[in-house]
Order: C-alpha cells, then structure tokens, then sequence
C-alpha cells in the first residue's frame, strides 16, 4: 500500500504558523467506547505520520516511512488489527516547525486519523503539544523530542538529553578531558547542549566551545574553526543528518583529528545516512543509538529485513526504517490488547499497562503515568563505532546515564 503524500506548499509558511497557533474550539474529537471513534470502521484503522521527507533530515525521514510502510504491509497481509486493514497517511513536512505542527492538526481534523504513530522531527514536534493536549489524540513513538508528560504523547527512544549525558560518560571513559558541543538552534541542538553541560559537570569534563549553527542550513564552516581554536579532545554534534556530514568532511580537510561522536538522530548511529555523504572523513566517529542496530541477529531484526525487502529493498540496511517499523509494531500490539473498546483513554490504559513488553528491537518497554515520571518506555543506549565500511557494536548492554564505559 502507498502513502499518501500532502506537501504543504500552497501557503506561505508565515500563514501557516498563524493558523496552528490557537486551539480550535471544534479541535475536540468523539473518543468513547460507546460512540463513534475518529478513525475507526469496521473495516479498516486510520494512523498517519508527519515526517522530514525534503530538507535537511530528508535521509532519517524516508527511512521512517519505508519502516512504517513495512509495518503496516505486513500487518495487513496478516488480517490486519482486529480484523480491521491499517491505512497510513504520510504528510511531508520539509524539516520546518510550522509544517510539523500544520501537518498534526491536518492529520486530526481533516484526515481523521485514529493516532499520529513514529512521527520525526526532536525540534519540530513539540509545537504540537498544545493541541494534542486539548484533542487528546495519541501521539505515539514521536522520535526523541522532550517528553511533554502528557496523557497522549508516548515516547519509546531515550531522548537526546540523555544519550548526550551517555556520550560525555563515554568519552570521560576514553579519557576526554575537554569537548566541544556544535549544535543547532533549536530543541534537538539545545537538548544535547543540555545534556553535555549536566553531564560534563558531574564527570569532570570541561566544555570548552558551544557553537551554533541554523537549521537548514549548509553553513557550518565557522563554527569548526571556532571550535578549532578551543581545541578540544572531542566534538559533540547537535545537528541534522546534512550538517553532521558537512562538519565531519570539514574537520578532515583541515587535518585535525578529535574525536567526533553524536546520537541516533545526529549521525544516523546504524545506517550510512549521515557517514556515507561524509566519506572518509566520518571513519572511527562514535555514536549512540536506542534501538537495536541493523545488522542485528535478533529474530524480531530479521522479520523487519524480511518486511523491508518487500517494500523498500533500499532501506533494508536503515536504522531508522527498524525503528519505525518497531514502532509500529508495538502500536498495533497495545490495539489488539484494547479489544472492543478502542476509544483514547483505553489507548492510555492499556499502553500504561505495559510493564517489560519485550519487542525484541529496543530495551524492555515499561510506560506509567505520564505525571511525574512522563511516557518514555525505555532508558539507556548503546554506543557503535563508524569503521568506514559499518558500524561495529563497541558496547553490548544498554549505557544508563550517569554511568561512565569505555
């Protein structure tokens, strides 16, 4: 089954961003085990997506949408979810905030979807928060942006703060005394600056740069050459998949060589999405990543190369297509749990319930309440090293924060 693709191009972002703004006083959705629940027919379950499928974090997003398109065929060549075939809708949303936020308010009022599932964007995706708060839809494995502690919003991957604190462990492991943080303006790049800053404080490391760079934009130059001055034993990227490699080939045609290292979403930890446009120069760069790698022995690992093959035979080899795929496979795991009553507060119950639920792809899934402890199923992640030709698994368990390895 194809996707549906709706650019947002026929208004001005500025509009756009107006228009997303407010909360509708028509927002709100029929949701109960006794009326009619957005959609859901007899026949078949709605679930949509908005994802980077142009701009800067183009390569993560289409890897998430050959994920969820392998998910989904397989599950509806299986019968489907409660007998009911699964339709997807995949909104682009260019790596822009605005069309982020525009494309989950279209995904709920216009398209009617029963649940926004794997959607990509750290930096986008919270200015969305408001109206799913009011709507109450689900928002389900959005990748890594902060956690909002809200009833609707379930996040599985260990956010970017802490796989940040995870890097400065490591390398404090590896005996970096001093590193430098180059991220973007916005929350993916302020979420690892904050990591890095609370971690390195409680390691002894000293941040010695913190540059910044603009979404988007191909523009890194200066600040390597700041951070170059500050010479620092190791650089933490907050940056897109685009940048990442920009500052990578940078950093090697000046002949310097620290120790680079960045998160799943930062370097594309699995996949050559972020090393492969870098050439040479990404060999022996360090990342984290939250789910299993794809190359993994796992058996949930080879049904999604199985699935992948049937669908994007190109994307077999991306961690970000396991990830979705996962996702949604854990989705449709608490749907079939929920049974007649599929209305939102079941969703909640039910993905609530979930204590150590084994997926095979990332750590045992355990989601409370979402006051006072938020909706993230897992902690921890582990590190793999670039070798210029794949990326070797340097750490077998999953790293906890706050625990230094090497």
């Amino acid at each position: 089954m194809r996707p549906r693709r709706f650019p947002l191009t026929a208004l001005p972002v500025l509009l756009t961003a107006l228009a997303v703004a407010g909360c509708s006083s028509q927002a709100a959705a029929p949701s109960d085990a006794g009326g009619t629940v957005q959609g859901v027919t007899d026949d078949t379950i709605t679930i949509g997506t908005t994802l980077p499928l142009s701009g800067g974090a183009a390569t993560s997003g289409k890897g998430f949408e050959a994920g969820l398109n392998a998910a989904v065929k397989e599950i509806n060549d299986k019968g489907g979810v409660l007998g009911r075939q699964v339709k997807l809708v995949v909104l682009d949303d260019g790596f822009e905030a605005a069309r982020s936020v525009a494309n989950i308010r279209r995904l709920g009022d216009q398209e009617k979807v029963y649940a926004v599932v794997s959607p990509a964007g750290s930096a986008n995706i919270p200015g969305s928060y408001p109206y799913l708060a009011q709507k109450g839809m689900p928002l389900f494995a959005p990748v890594l942006p902060p956690d909002p502690e809200q009833d609707s919003v379930f996040l599985l991957g260990t956010s970017q703060r802490d796989q940040a604190r995870v890097i400065v462990d490591f390398l404090a492991g590896k005996d970096v005394k001093k590193v430098a943080v180059i991220g973007q303006d916005n929350e993916l790049g302020h979420a690892i600056r904050d990591g890095v800053k609370e971690e390195a404080a409680a390691m002894g490391v000293e941040v010695v740069a913190n540059e910044t760079t603009e979404p988007n934009s191909t523009e890194v130059s200066s600040a390597v050459l700041k951070v170059r001055e500050a010479k620092p034993d190791a650089i933490v990227l907050g940056t897109d998949n685009t940048q990442s490699a920009l500052i990578m080939k940078a950093v090697g045609e000046l002949g310097w060589k620290p120790t680079i290292m960045g998160t799943s979403s930062t370097v594309t930890t699995g996949s050559a999405g972020t090393v492969g446009p870098a050439g040479p120069a990404a060999k022996g760069i360090y990342g984290t990543f939250i789910s299993e790698l794809p190359t993994s022995d796992a058996p949930e690992a080879a049904a999604w190369r199985t699935a992948q093959q049937a669908v994007a035979p190109d994307q077999a080899g991306s961690a970000y297509a396991l990830q979705a795929y996962a996702n949604t496979k854990i989705f449709f795991e608490i749907v079939n749990r929920m049974g007649d009553d599929l209305s939102w507060a079941s969703f909640q119950k039910t993905a609530e319930s979930l204590k150590e639920h084994a997926s095979g792809i990332y750590p045992p899934i355990t989601f409370g309440p979402a006051a006072g402890g938020g909706h993230v199923g897992t902690t921890g992640a582990k590190v793999a090293e670039w070798d210029g030709s794949a990326w070797k698994l340097v750490s077998e368990d999953w790293l906890e924060p706050g625990k230094s390895a090497s």
